[in-house]
């Protein structure tokens, strides 16, 4: 029996309220297709699955039919190109890479044990794969640090870019012409360096100011005091994947991978495999990655969009203040352009190199990838627009383009691309070929002027809640410890 309820559809522009059925939507499998799938062979498999959230390699997200056409219309040129681009590949977190590095060769070995005894039903191909696999040089100084895979996409998308916009991006390089900045980590810095010699060559004297920390524009979350309270720090904001998250779906995966293996597997494991496959394959995209050995087509969807409901949750539209705070690169990118339309000049190009809040949270103030229906533990749908996979990998990225036209009867014409394809803009009729000056501003002003002070201010309720935390909460360490130097000191 179905029940009638109302749902609650957060939208960048306002929150309206919908009649919805409240439907359990999940992908469903006939006895065939489930043999098929307990019959996997991950080795065999010419077209294996490799849609992973935002741990996705950019080789496996990107469009690969970036034209000028698709850039600058017909009868125009291009005047400028601002561009914000996550990092390439990275290493795992500190405390993932130190399970890595202490776990992983405990599974291999349980593995290919359970296998040894009869148990499990991995095909010889994926036995052999986790046979050989090596731990290699991981070791926990390499943390979040770009890799070379990740050094090589964003390479290659800048090269992209710039055979895309030729009189736009060129050499030789020269800081009147070309903007630079990326926030305080390793992995943004070295993608902005490995950005620049993939327009510029590896010779190029290209100038990187030092970073700002906080960083306004490029790490806007951390200074944004009502998202940490209301999502980041909330546990409540992230229910809805906290119950995917123990639901029947993924105790169902947690039970066919174990059987696959022949273990008794707990959900921690099977995310400690989750991670391996997906960080594995994009350290190396075009090679396969022995930890996928553990899951089907099907498993690798469930936890694709137990992730994605996590994110759209902390920096989609599940939340207002997510897309809300994200002002400060459209003002951005809108100020640049300006400046250029108004006979003030600036930059060739524009190149931030941010992580993917940053991204995620634009995207969704711009109303890229918004499902009629928010995403909820109930509706699993592999139709849905909310794909970090496709819009959130690593090296994920927006170029706005601002093109001059003589000819045309808009004289400024602003191009968008994410991924490398083409995107529409609703209020602007050109759809995916872009806006006219005009309907962009008309655009952005929805978002304008970007006050993050007001935008990101407690109500009162929120602050007497935080006033009161830190009057409750306890003196650090150091604090007692001065205190009892000095109480020492009255008595000498």
């Amino acid at each position: 029996m179905m029940m009638m309820v109302w749902e609650c559809v957060a939208t960048p522009a306002a929150v309206h309220y919908t009649n919805t059925y409240n439907k359990y939507q999940a992908f469903t499998f006939n006895q065939l297709e489930e043999k098929k799938e307990s019959q996997y062979c991950y080795s065999d498999d010419p077209h294996p699955y490799h849609h992973l959230a935002t741990k996705t390699s950019y080789l496996y997200a990107r469009d690969t039919h970036l034209t000028h056409d698709t850039l600058v219309p017909e009868g125009c040129e291009g005047r400028q190109v601002w561009h914000v681009v996550r990092h390439g590949t990275r290493y795992p977190s500190p405390n993932d890479l130190q399970e890595f590095i202490t776990i992983l060769p405990l599974l291999q070995t349980r593995i290919l044990q359970a296998h040894q005894d009869g148990k499990g039903k991995l095909c010889p191909g994926d036995v052999a794969l986790v046979a050989g696999w090596e731990l290699g040089d991981l070791n926990t100084s390499l943390a979040l640090n770009l890799t070379a895979a990740g050094a090589a996409e964003v390479r290659g998308l800048a090269a992209d870019l710039q055979v895309a916009l030729p009189t736009l991006l060129h050499q030789p390089f020269t800081n009147q012409s070309y903007t630079f900045r990326h926030t305080k980590s390793e992995r943004t810095e070295m993608s902005a360096r490995a950005y620049a010699e993939g327009v510029f060559g590896s010779s190029a004297q290209v100038y990187f100011p030092p970073p700002l920390d906080p960083d306004p524009v490029l790490k806007f979350y951390d200074m944004c005091l009502r998202y940490r309270v209301e999502v980041k720090d909330n546990p409540e904001a992230v229910k809805e994947s906290t119950l995917f998250l123990h639901g029947p779906q993924m105790a169902a995966v947690i039970t066919r991978v174990s059987l696959r293996l022949g273990l008794s597997l707990t959900q921690h494991e099977v995310n400690l495999l989750y991670n391996g496959c997906r960080y594995y394959q994009a350290w190396s995209p075009t090679l396969p990655s022995a930890w996928c050995v553990a899951f089907t087509h099907h498993d690798l969807k469930v936890l694709e969009y137990n992730q994605d409901l996590k994110d759209y949750y902390e920096v989609g539209y599940g939340h207002s203040i997510n897309y809300q705070m994200a002002c400060p690169l459209i003002q951005d990118a809108f100020q640049h352009f300006r400046s250029v339309v108004e006979g003030e000049g600036g930059p060739k190009g524009v190149f931030y190199f941010t992580h993917s809040v940053a991204l995620l949270t634009m995207m969704t103030r711009l109303g890229l990838y918004q499902d009629r229906h928010p995403l909820t533990h109930l509706n699993l749908d592999p139709t849905r627009r909310w794909r970090t996979s496709l819009h959130g990998s690593f090296a994920a990225n927006v170029a706005f383009t601002l093109s001059h036209c003589p000819q045309h009867q808009h004289k400024w014409w602003v191009s968008l691309v994410e991924g490398e394809r083409g995107v529409g803009l609703e209020g602007c009729e050109g759809q995916e070929r872009g806006c006219t000056w005009d309907e962009w501003v008309q655009v952005v002003s929805r978002f304008l002027p970007c006050n993050l002070t007001h935008i990101c201010a407690l109500n009162q309720h929120q602050q007497q809640q935080q006033d009161s935390y830190h009057q409750q909460k306890p003196a650090p360490i150091s604090v007692w410890w001065r205190m009892l130097k000095w109480l020492v000191t009255l008595f000498i």
